[in-house]
């Protein structure tokens, strides 16, 4: 059975002509980085980085006109009518593009016959007209080859409703390139964190079906497929790309503070508390840093980023989502038989419960020495050096746990 695909796409047209696209679409494994592009075309689509073209065959001809690939594009369009827009700033000049000063990685343009010399690095280049005099990297064969003008960023979050908890992701494709790239039959792949490519607007969105697909966990690496019908990107552009989301029940709640005591504290030590749930997940997905939201009706109010390294299907997980405002506390020294090691120590932990119901709590407190619990109330020994004081409280109640431990070098 075929799986149907939908899209929406908006766009805003960069210059006064349309820009220019690429021969015909091209396949890749899409990188965080950068690109691995196979093609069998005439010419490379894309700019190849330096010591990357891979010919897929055995004997080949030599591979001419690899120089100067960073700013290929630049020499091009020499003797060409340009638009160059600033990557940051509402700034723009339309003028015929003149000279190139590699060295000072600078250019001329000439605006109404008035020269403007720009950096390079601080302006994005729009083609206005058919170059057919450009000269092609000629490649009558396959080739593999990387190229930095197209990555993607994961999009992450997870969205809490009531006991439901929603894995949204999304890809965010970039196209670095001063053409219109097309991508069919290509692979999302996942390898390391990476930091996104920041465009001065997000100039191109599109959301697509993409039922009947998943995260594909292969040879020890993770990968997306894009398939269904060719995906458009604009020429320096973002463009947002659906991936498969899922559905958990939110298994647990508990209200979670931690703090560091030694043998010669004194007073009373606040507790700070957090938001924990766990869940399973129903799918395997996309590891990385997570962004939280709570649904409230029909908006989302943001909490705690997350990160989550094992994103598998039937595996649980915990995280903390935000600050606690039902729970307050404190634990506070009674007596101490020594403030050198070896100590006894007599502690009161007091917990507030300010909301309207129930709530599961967990205070872990971690030590300067080996500890052994002499009287317990809720208190169980977590290692060597740490306890845990766990338990529920009635709504609007206030409780207090006593426990005695002995602290040994």
């Amino acid at each position: 059975m075929k799986t149907a695909h939908s899209f929406f796409c908006v766009s805003i047209i960069l210059g006064a002509t349309s820009s220019s696209i690429l021969a015909a679409p091209i396949n890749a494994v899409i990188g965080l980085s950068n690109s691995q592009v196979v093609e069998s075309g005439k010419k490379m689509s894309l700019v190849p980085n330096t010591g990357t073209v891979l010919p897929l065959q055995d004997s080949f001809l030599p591979i001419s006109n690899l120089q100067n690939t960073e700013n290929k594009n630049w020499f091009d369009e020499i003797g060409q009518k340009i638009r160059v827009e600033h990557k940051q700033r509402d700034l723009s000049y339309t003028g015929v593009l003149t000279s190139i000063e590699n060295g000072e990685r600078s250019f001329l343009i000439s605006v109404n016959k008035r020269l403007t010399s720009l950096p390079m690095s601080d302006f994005y280049l729009i083609p206005l007209e058919k170059n057919d005099s450009t000269k092609t990297t000629s490649v009558p064969y396959q080739v593999s080859y990387q190229t930095n003008q197209l990555s993607w960023t994961p999009q992450l979050s997870l969205i809490f409703d009531d006991n439901q908890v929603s894995l949204s992701q999304q890809a965010i494709l970039h196209n670095n390139s001063s053409a219109v790239i097309e991508i069919q039959d290509s692979l999302l792949h996942y390898s390391r964190t990476a930091s996104p490519q920041v465009f001065k607007a997000e100039r191109s969105l599109m959301a697509m079906d993409s039922a009947n697909q998943g995260v594909e966990y292969q040879d020890n690496e993770i990968s997306y497929p894009l398939n269904g019908p060719v995906l458009s990107i604009a020429p320096y552009s973002n463009t947002l790309y659906s991936l498969p989301s899922s559905r958990s029940s939110i298994d647990s709640k508990v209200q979670t503070g931690s703090l560091y005591t030694h043998s010669n504290s004194t007073g009373k030590i606040d507790i700070s508390f957090y938001n924990q749930l766990g869940f399973t997940l129903e799918q395997d997905g996309l590891p990385g840093e997570y962004k939280t939201f709570w649904k409230r009706n029909n908006l989302l109010i943001p909490g705690n980023s997350v990160a989550l390294n094992t994103v598998r299907a039937n595996n649980s997980v915990e995280v903390i989502t935000n600050k606690s405002q039902d729970i307050t506390g404190y634990i506070t020294l009674v007596e101490s038989s020594s403030k050198k090691l070896p100590s006894t120590q007599t502690w009161e932990a007091t917990i507030q419960n300010h909301s309207n119901q129930e709530q599961n709590y967990s205070i872990v407190q971690n030590t300067n020495g080996i500890i052994q619990i002499l009287e317990k109330s809720d208190v169980a020994q977590l290692n060597a050096n740490s306890i845990e004081i766990s338990g529920k409280i009635k709504a609007n109640s206030k409780k207090t746990i006593t426990y005695k431990i002995e602290l040994n070098n």
